[in-house]
């Protein structure tokens, strides 16, 4: 890490490490620049794409009670007509194919579009897309994907992302730390992200928090790594379960990427990045 710090384009990062159910935790860097304090395992990161393994996991929950299903026509849960989300011979937008990335939705909305974006917003640009794959076999990363399986949800369960995270996987998993949204009680412990030139920058703001929208710091998230590496509930097991692709080459869970390593050992991967604004 001593490497990666001196170049000093670097202001600071967290690192959490679960081995044979023990946690190992480092800090390195500073919370801003000029501030000589270092970060903790306390400290708020906004965690990305991270978040999709969360959606998934609520989305595993709703399969194991029955709310939603693989292999449902994504246009059960949507008000109105949506004839465009098929393909070309008929076949339907399913679930599991948002899950996995191949439902050949685009990677964004744009950013033409001004925030907050509204239901009505998102429904129109989902009127809008056009499905050009006769087969839904081809992995192409989509956040609307991910933002949509948030919006049905929330539609399912009658109740905000948020709820949804903390009645699912905060509470039962003792997390703390992990929201969409923080008071100004955790303003300290929340960090800025940093361009180039180390200026303070925003993070875009997430109203379709279902592909992007948590925050978290290292002690939850080696919590969060703790219950996806000893797999004991139905729903975790479930979303590491391979959907499409070959497990000696490419794979896909609930988001998760499948594989072996050089000696031949399954692993399960996801990362994330966060898209910032001036």
């Amino acid at each position: 890490m001593a490497t990666y710090m001196k170049d000093g384009k670097r202001v600071g990062i967290s690192i959490g490490v679960d081995l044979n159910g023990k946690s190992f935790k480092y800090n390195y860097g500073e919370t801003a620049p000029g501030s000589g304090i270092s970060p903790s395992d306390k400290s708020i990161y906004k965690i990305g794409s991270i978040t999709k393994t969360f959606t998934g996991l609520l989305v595993a929950h709703a399969i194991t009670e029955g709310r939603i299903a693989l292999n449902d026509d994504i246009r059960k849960f949507l008000p109105g007509n949506f004839p465009n989300l098929q393909y070309p011979n008929g076949d339907p937008v399913k679930i599991g194919y948002l899950l996995v990335h191949t439902a050949q939705f685009p990677s964004s909305m744009g950013e033409q579009l001004s925030f907050p974006v509204s239901d009505e917003v998102f429904l129109k640009f989902l009127n809008g897309i056009k499905l050009d794959s006769l087969r839904s076999f081809r992995y192409v990363y989509s956040n609307v994907g991910y933002q949509l399986l948030g919006f049905i949800l929330e539609k399912i369960y009658h109740k905000s992302y948020e709820e949804l995270v903390s009645k699912y996987i905060t509470i039962p998993f003792g997390m703390t730390q992990t929201k969409v949204e923080y008071g100004a009680n955790s303003a300290s412990i929340l960090l800025k992200g940093y361009g180039t030139y180390k200026e303070a920058i925003n993070p875009m703001p997430m109203t379709l928090p279902g592909a992007g929208g948590l925050g978290s710091s290292v002690r939850d998230m080696l919590k969060y790594l703790y219950y996806q590496n000893m797999e004991k509930s139905p729903e975790v097991r479930l979303i590491h379960r391979l959907i499409i692709g070959d497990v000696d080459k490419e794979a896909y869970g609930f988001q998760w990427a499948i594989g072996k390593n050089w000696n031949w050992d399954q692993y399960i991967r996801t990362d994330g990045v966060i898209k910032w604004i001036s």
